[in-house]
């Protein structure tokens, strides 16, 4: 087996007893690439959000609720650093799918708990990539595809802070809610919330009174 990224040679049973939030099952990663990432689990970070900090909500989280937002009570795995900066370009820029497994094993055991709804990609984004990067990334794990994304005028990537923020609903509910108690949104990176929030609101909206959070690859 061959590390995802740099294509070394793996060992079969390669654990990292220095990464222990988890028991880790197969790695397609090696030890060199994975501590390349900067990890979040056992950090002090915003409740709100997962962001790094020293615990406390922070300004964003705090304007979220003055907009009537209840929180998402986000969590993710790695800090957006230059390694994940790297690894994002090639995977979605690129459009390299063979990186979408690369992380695949690693998330935390209390994901099972939840009804684990992914942030899809629109249509106009599918075609042209080829594939959805968010599906792949949670591909080993019991997905449940509830949500549609319509088309918007630019990918969030190519929008400022400012227009991310004022980005219009574009979410729709295409499976029934009843019956689900807990939703976890999973998504490949947090930036300034206003996907996860859309799709929350959406959900609601279509009659949902259950409990939703989020959780993503990367902060």
């Amino acid at each position: 087996m061959r590390c995802r990224l740099c294509n070394a040679a793996m060992s079969g049973n390669l654990q990292l007893s220095d990464l222990a939030w988890r028991p880790y099952q197969r790695l397609h990663l090696c030890q060199r690439c994975l501590r390349t990432f900067e990890i979040l689990v056992d950090r002090p970070t915003c409740p709100g959000c997962g962001r790094a900090n020293d615990g406390a909500l922070c300004q964003d989280c705090h304007r979220w609720e003055q907009q009537g937002e209840t929180l998402l009570h986000h969590s993710a795995l790695f800090t957006y650093n230059t390694a994940m900066k790297a690894f994002i370009q090639q995977y979605k820029g690129l459009g390299d799918y063979r990186l979408h497994d690369a992380f695949a094993g690693m998330w935390p055991h209390w994901l099972q708990h939840w009804t684990l709804v992914p942030i899809v990609s629109e249509p106009g984004h599918l075609d042209r990539r080829g594939f959805d990067p968010v599906l792949g990334l949670f591909a080993d794990l019991p997905l449940r595809q509830l949500l549609a994304k319509a088309a918007t005028d630019k990918p969030q990537a190519q929008k400022t802070r400012a227009e991310r923020l004022q980005t219009p609903q574009s979410f729709a509910v295409v499976q029934p809610v009843s019956g689900i108690k807990q939703i976890l949104l999973l998504d490949d990176l947090y930036t300034t919330g206003r996907t996860l929030y859309h799709a929350k609101d959406a959900l609601v909206a279509a009659g949902f009174q259950g409990k939703v959070q989020s959780f993503s690859l990367i902060r």
